[in-house]
Parts: C-alpha cells; structure tokens; sequence
C-alpha cells in the first residue's frame, strides 16, 4: 500500500510538472484580456520562466492588471486549496506571489495579489511546441526578448545626453543600427552611402509621420502596403520598425509604454531565419519576440552580462516608476 501511494504522488508532481508547462505554452500565446476573481483585467505579456526549484512556478511575469503593468511571480494549483494543502501560506517564498492561477476556485480566500482561473481542459489540450529541454541553456526565451527591448529602449535613453530633438534621436539611432548591420556582414541590402536616404524614407513614411503625430501604432506591421512603408521592403522596414522605432517609442511616451510592450508580444515575424531554425530546430519563429529572444540569447551567451533578473527591476524601477 505505501508503495502504491508512493508511486502515485510521484505520476501527481510529474502530471502537475506537465500541466505547468503547457500552461507556460498557453500564457505565451495568449492573445486576449482575461478577468481575474476580483473582477480586474489581467493581459499577461510575459509569462516568466519556469521555475524547475522550490518556489513560485512562474518567476518575473509582466502583465497588465486593469492597464497597470506589473511584474511578479506566479504560482498555478488545479484547484485553489492546494495554496494550503501545500503549506505555501507558511513558506515566505510565497509571500509576494503576484498570480494565481487555479483550474478550479473552491475557496473564498484570495491568496496572491490577483486569481486567475483556466479550466483544466484548456491547458491539458495544448500541445507544446517549444522544446523545453534546451532552457537549461536559453533560460527563458521570453525573458531575453524582454532584456533585448530593455536593452534598446536604454540605447534611445542615452542619446537624449547628447540630442535634445526626438526627431533627431529617431533618425540617430536608425543610423547607428543599420550600420552595426553592415558591420555584422549581414546580407548587404544597401550600399553605405544610402544609409542616409533610407533613413528619410523611414521616418518620413506615412505610418511611422502618423505615430509621431498621436496616431495608435498599427496591429501587424507585416501587413502595411508599399504607400504605408514609403517603398521600403517589409523585411528592411519591419526590422527598423521593431529595433528601432518601436523602443524609441517606448521611451518616448510613458503614457502608453503598457499598450506599446503588449504589442511587442503580440507582432509577428515577417519571415523566418533559416539560420537560427538550423541552430533551435524546436523554437518557433511565429512572432518577433521569439526571433529577439534568440538573438539576444545568441548575443549574451558568453558574455558576463547582468541577468535577465536583474534587468527586470532595472525596467521596473525606471520605466514602471516614472509612470
């Protein structure tokens, strides 16, 4: 008897290990605005990563709780009592759990900031595409598309020492971009001395003179017609797009930063690269997040950088702070 009941808590922690990794799956391509036990908003931007150690499930999730972006831990039980039954009330690792998501809310205690529920059968139906045996390298892919963003939104930031105009700063760091591409040895898509004129068609394109002027940025840039880009090739347009003018946007307006990082999750991709297929067969290059993610992944590997932790509270105590 204690051999059977040995063997079934040990197929339940295995079945719970499942069940947190698809619903990982599911909150990465979650595309709605869901409502949580108290009756707030909550879109999740960023799932965080999988905890594989004691402790909250999910660390440094950012999502919008009633517009408000937050960034915390979460933490998922299949029915809400097992907050209790796993003695998680008396273990301070737990004390700040920003969500909790619960298949099934069978108390009237709220434990955690916010209470989400998701039915069982959502989460059992996923099937999970991306190969989580090699996070022990990537981490979390989300959360170097996140330090990747952070990254460039402080690049904009520092040019405001130097140039007072935005228009200026804009056009700035569309140069210093494009030449780090040419000096990457990328694909050669521009002689340097057109460096300049593509920069004008940029910025002077009628979506990119429309954001400037108060307008929302555009769901799917991937979609824009020719007129919209100034003739500028999707391709070139969307990397300017996404690498350069969206953090410039971001640093820029603090009233919107919240509407501006959702659609930096909710982008897709205008086409796949074959190289980082080759090298991460199991990731999808669905959105762009996914294909910054790797980049950023590819950039830091050996490098002693800060932590993507750590950037984190930089990004929360910066940009979140000001607000």
């Amino acid at each position: 008897m204690k051999r059977q009941n040995s063997i079934k808590k040990e197929s339940d922690i295995l079945h719970e290990r499942q069940m947190q990794i698809k619903l990982h799956e599911l909150l990465i391509g979650a595309n709605r605005v869901m409502q949580g036990v108290s009756g707030k908003t909550i879109h999740i931007l960023n799932p965080g990563r999988i905890n594989p150690y004691p402790g909250p499930d999910f660390l440094d999730m950012a999502m919008l709780i009633n517009g408000k972006l937050m960034i915390g831990n979460g933490e998922f039980h299949k029915i809400a009592s097992d907050w209790f039954s796993h003695k998680h009330h008396l273990d301070p690792r737990y004390a700040d759990v920003l969500l909790h998501i619960v298949c099934k809310q069978d108390i009237n205690v709220q434990v955690a900031k916010e209470t989400l529920i998701i039915p069982h059968d959502e989460i059992s139906a996923i099937q999970s595409k991306v190969a989580y045996v090699s996070l022990t390298n990537l981490d979390d892919l989300q959360d170097y598309a996140f330090r990747r963003l952070m990254r460039r939104c402080n690049e904009v930031h520092v040019l405001e020492f130097s140039i007072s105009d935005p228009k200026e700063q804009l056009i700035a760091y569309c140069m210093i971009f494009l030449k780090k591409r040419m000096n990457q040895r990328r694909r050669i898509f521009v002689q340097s001395e057109d460096l300049g004129a593509i920069i004008q068609m940029f910025i002077h394109s009628p979506i990119i003179h429309a954001i400037m002027n108060g307008a929302e940025i555009p769901i799917d840039i991937t979609i824009l017609n020719v007129r919209s880009r100034n003739g500028i090739y999707t391709h070139l347009f969307s990397e300017l797009f996404v690498n350069v003018f969206h953090p410039f946007l971001v640093n820029l307006q603090s009233e919107n930063r919240g509407q501006l990082i959702e659609w930096y999750w909710l982008q897709r991709s205008v086409t796949q690269y074959r190289s980082l297929s080759r090298r991460f067969p199991d990731i999808p290059q669905q959105y762009m997040w996914q294909q910054q993610g790797i980049l950023e992944f590819l950039r830091t590997e050996y490098s002693g950088g800060i932590s993507c932790g750590e950037c984190n509270l930089t990004y929360l105590h910066y940009y979140v702070s000001v607000q």
